[in-house]
């Protein structure tokens, strides 16, 4: 894939007219997938793709588009020569854009993440033993990931990750399931059989029948699946420069100091630490590490390439909102959830989440996918799926008792166009006076 991206570059500044630059941003996999259902396999497939980013600039004025490149070098040199012709017709009928930024300077990096991946026979022979006689509905998706940036000015940066994904549910019966994740760089059969165990236990506590709880205040344990839910749902406009200078961030109490929360709560965007490339379609590279909340306490913003240009600060993100977002660890152990709660919620997953009110931070949703009742520090029915509407100020405030020392990986599973590079690193926190409204 780089040898792609190499020959795009050479070719397309080999056809600039005096005046212009590019900037060219390669997005390609070389990926598996399963599609199981039943515990067998319905659907197994391999993708091979590349995209080019092409903009086109001449002054302050560009113009941007996509072509899916071939890797074949005649067809591709064809392919880029046309586009250019027409991205030159369309250049002079834009506007300028005054906020138009890309990087100037020659930089240059290579980072290649290489992992430990399982042939497709491996991860049936770990599900039909583990998985043995249940209805296991599931996607598995595995490869390398590829990002590639090149300037005319002679800007060079790569990034090759190899990683992988099995998201699965457990079927118990109609709408009654458990839902499981498994994702990193270095596979483990162990681990994979662990956490089908663990399912496969909550998946009887699914046969008995489900409770119909009354509104009110529970305490809960919000597995990491479900902390991401309402944590991405924050995180879409939470961090945002261009959201915080236009006073459109839920967050507004918290980065006006106005509101804190748990002393415990640490955010970061871990650019290092994720499968996401640490530079953007711009070609600015990017920190390793960007500090959101510290001690509860909101700290910096995130700042794509034309936020940036905007407000003079410096581009600290490919986009204004997480791309390897990193949750502090806290001190409880994930295996005491149940003893933890006592009497209240178990809450594995949560259907979706959505904005309820800016000015409070609040989400509403509704859980979903083994959310369980329990008594004593025992599991013991499932629970009919009710809407909830929590603050952040609230949940991650005084309403926190604390955060499991465990994190769990979770990626955006999404492969729509392509894989994405997105992922969050969570624990679990156990919470009080977690609102079901209905």
């Amino acid at each position: 894939m780089r040898a792609v991206l190499e020959r795009a570059a050479g070719r397309l500044q080999e056809l600039l007219d005096p005046g212009e630059a590019f900037t060219a941003y390669l997005e390609a996999e070389e990926s598996d997938f399963l599609r199981l259902n039943g515990n067998r396999v319905r659907q197994a497939g391999h993708v091979s793709q590349a995209r080019l980013k092409l903009d086109l600039i001449r002054g302050s004025r560009h113009v941007e588009a996509t072509l899916a490149l071939s890797g074949e070098p005649d067809t591709d040199a064809a392919a880029l020569r046309s586009l250019l012709a027409e991205l030159r017709r369309i250049l002079p009928l834009v506007p300028e854009d005054p906020y138009l930024a890309y990087a100037g300077e020659s930089a240059r990096s290579h980072d290649i993440r290489p992992g430990l991946l399982p042939e497709a026979d491996a991860v049936l022979a770990t599900l039909r033993q583990s998985a043995a006689g249940l209805d296991l509905v599931g996607h598995w998706a595995a490869g390398n990931l590829f990002r590639g940036f090149a300037g005319s000015a002679g800007q060079w940066h790569w990034f090759q990750a190899e990683s992988f994904t099995f998201d699965w549910s457990l079927y118990q019966r109609a709408d009654k399931a458990v839902k499981g994740r498994y994702a990193g760089s270095d596979w483990d059969a162990d681990t994979l059989a662990t956490r089908i165990a663990a399912t496969r236990s909550q998946l009887d506590i699914m046969a008995r029948p489900a409770q119909v709880l009354p509104p009110g205040a529970y305490r809960v344990y919000l597995a990491p699946a479900a902390l991401g839910e309402i944590l991405g749902v924050v995180a879409w406009q939470g961090f945002g420069l261009r959201a915080l200078r236009t006073r459109q961030t839920p967050l507004l109490r918290l980065a006006d100091r106005e509101a804190s929360l748990n002393p415990c709560v640490q955010l970061v965007e871990h650019c290092a630490g994720g499968t996401a490339p640490r530079f953007g379609p711009q070609g600015f590279p990017l920190p390793e590490q960007v500090p959101l909340i510290e001690a509860g306490h909101f700290r910096e913003c995130l700042a794509d390439a034309r936020s940036g240009r905007e407000y003079g600060v410096p581009v600290n993100a490919a986009a204004e909102r997480p791309a390897s977002l990193e949750m502090g660890a806290g001190h409880l152990a994930m295996a005491d959830a149940a003893a933890l709660v006592g009497d209240g919620l178990l809450v594995s997953d949560l259907w979706y989440g959505n904005l309820s009110d800016h000015a409070r931070c609040a989400v509403t949703g509704m859980t979903r996918y083994a959310c369980l009742r329990v008594e004593e520090g025992r599991m013991l029915s499932p629970v009919e799926p009710m809407r909830f509407d929590v603050s952040l100020y609230d949940l991650l405030g005084e309403g926190l008792l604390g955060l499991t020392r465990e994190r769990e990986l979770l990626t955006d599973t999404g492969t729509y166009e392509q894989r994405s590079t997105n992922t969050a690193l969570l624990p679990g926190a156990l919470v009080r006076d977690f609102p079901l409204t209905l």
